[in-house]
């Protein structure tokens, strides 16, 4: 059983990864290892969880992910799919408006939610797994790897105890010490600009859209959230300090054009600064960083979170393959080869949206007015907009884990089609398990493109293999079918006959004519009897 009081918890003597953090993204890495049978601990210094509502917008990302791990339909109720984003000047007119269609990859593409929610659907899922266990009131005082493992000293209800681990993941947040311990620095920029943030619960309270008030006099943005909830955020100007913002009268009037005070049960109020940086690096041997320990950015794209679940999903399946003897100890170096790029121009992304939020020099938000006229004059500037155009799509950078050259399909996330079986219709993921590799033919058996090398690697790590809209030629395949016109357009636009689809759901490669792929060199490696082991790991 799971308790978020561990007094009487015994921390065992070892383990294979130790988790340090139960915020969002420590908790889905548990999940994910969990998944895999992949003896874990997460280790929270705070005696609960923190039950606040920091982040709150999601994407098809992480909903994807939820359902990766079986607990999508323990979230799906606190969610708000798909609202309008807008945002509007000083007089009310609109600059920009963002209304995004369904995304590919089977859930909603943008919506908020509840923190706290989340948290506790992730912690309670980790009931189901035998070999992983959270211990709350255990801080982690220092680290210590040589190598084989890492000892980390713990600070317990019960005293100091050791732990032995042959894995560390530090989602320690933006003031992680584990990321001093191992020598990184964050590179980048606090803003100067602080924010206040007013979590409040109002009923009836009628706020159904996302919205950027880019004024002047004071930058504020407004979201709903689950139920009765609404957040205001609203911009620190000069000569104001915090403890000033955070006085209910002075709330109640940044309040007052929106809500009636009467009404408003504050939840959280707090001041903080915007960062837009991340490590120089990820990892240190054994010991890595991921979520806000990793890299912290402004809000306006809304990946803080998300980038954390990104990097669960890209370490959890590379650290399962190599516990399990599948993959030798190498492919580790790709997680941050993988991220770090995505997460930099997304940094950047959530810079230049806040430099279109947060003028507050009333000469420099005329000028931004009088482009933006002069922008929403083309239909196909609005309709890029529109469409969250300017989000990029989910994609990873080169590795020895991916194909190499040019072909864009290689590091994209794989479309999530409904499919047609005997069984009824159901979205692709379905018939996958948490940590599978695919070989996805389209109108072709997958398993007639493949060499017997590769096909003799795929078998040993369970793959699945699917054909669709086609007949299946090998006794491995499973034929299923699809009517989804995006996924049919996708195909034909990127010419798509057969693709290796990784356990995180992004495409390693097109499979060729019984050629041996370069991205399972690695996992031939392991199956050879010498490397049958987690290596000594020099980074």
């Amino acid at each position: 059983m799971l308790m978020e009081s561990s007094v009487n918890f015994a921390l065992p003597s070892d383990c294979e990864v130790a988790i340090i953090g139960a915020g969002p993204v420590g908790l889905m890495i548990a999940n994910l290892l969990g998944a895999s049978g992949v003896e874990a601990i997460v280790l929270e210094r705070n005696p609960t969880l923190l039950g606040l509502p920091r982040a709150i917008a999601y994407d098809a990302e992480t909903l994807r992910l939820f359902t990766q791990i079986g607990l999508f339909d323990s979230i799906a109720s606190g969610l708000i799919p798909d609202p309008q984003v807008v945002y509007l000047n000083a007089r009310g007119r609109m600059l920009m408006e963002m209304k995004p269609p369904q995304s590919p990859f089977g859930h909603s593409p943008l919506g908020t939610f509840y923190q706290p929610s989340f948290e506790r659907a992730l912690l309670d899922g980790l009931a189901r797994f035998k070999t992983v266990r959270a211990a709350f009131a255990h801080n982690v005082t220092d680290l210590d790897q040589d190598a084989s493992g890492v000892t980390l000293s713990v600070a317990t209800p019960n005293g100091e105890q050791r732990l032995r681990a042959k894995f560390v993941v530090a989602c320690d947040g933006g003031a992680s010490a584990t990321r001093d311990k191992i020598g990184a620095r964050m590179l980048g920029s606090t803003y100067m600009e602080r924010w206040l943030v007013v979590d409040a619960r109002i009923e009836n309270h009628g706020v159904d859209r996302i919205t950027f008030r880019c004024d002047p006099r004071r930058p504020t943005v407004q979201l709903p959230a689950v139920g009765s909830r609404v957040r205001w955020e609203f911009m620190q100007l000069p000569g104001e300090n915090a403890d000033d913002l955070l006085r209910d009268e002075r709330i109640r009037a940044l309040l007052a054009p929106f809500v009636d005070w009467a009404d408003v049960e504050i939840e959280r109020k707090t001041v903080y600064a915007f960062h837009a940086r991340v490590a120089d690096r990820w990892r240190n041997g054994r010991i890595f960083l991921a979520g806000d320990a990793a890299h912290m950015m402004p809000p306006f794209a809304g990946q803080g979170m998300n980038g954390g679940m990104k990097d669960a999903v890209n370490l959890s399946w590379k650290l399962a393959a190599v516990l399990a003897g599948n993959a030798p100890a190498d492919i580790l170096g790709s997680y941050e080869t993988e991220r770090a790029d995505h997460v930099r121009s997304m940094v950047k992304l959530s810079r230049r949206l806040g430099a279109v939020i947060m003028p507050t020099n009333r000469a420099i938000a005329s000028l931004r007015d009088a482009a933006f006229a002069c922008l929403n004059l083309s239909s196909g500037f609005r309709s890029f907009i529109r469409r969250g155009g300017v989000l990029p799509p989910p994609h990873i950078s080169r590795s020895a884990l991916t194909g190499s050259g040019k072909d864009e399909v290689i590091g994209q996330m794989m479309p999530q089609p409904d499919v047609s079986s005997a069984q009824g219709r159901a979205p692709l993921d379905q018939f996958l398990s948490c940590h599978q590799w695919l070989a996805l033919g389209v109108g072709v058996d997958p398993a007639s493109a493949m060499s017997e090398r590769d096909l003799s690697i795929l078998d040993a790590l369970g793959a699945r293999f699917i054909c669709l809209n086609g007949k299946a030629k090998n006794v491995r395949t499973l034929s299923l079918q699809s009517d989804d016109r995006r996924f049919a357009d996708w195909a034909k636009r990127h010419r798509v006959g057969g693709v290796l689809v990784r356990p995180d759901r992004f495409i390693a490669e097109r499979l060729h004519a019984r050629a041996n792929l370069q991205v399972l060199n690695a996992f031939a490696r392991a199956q050879t009897p010498t490397s049958k082991r987690v290596e000594v790991l020099q980074h």
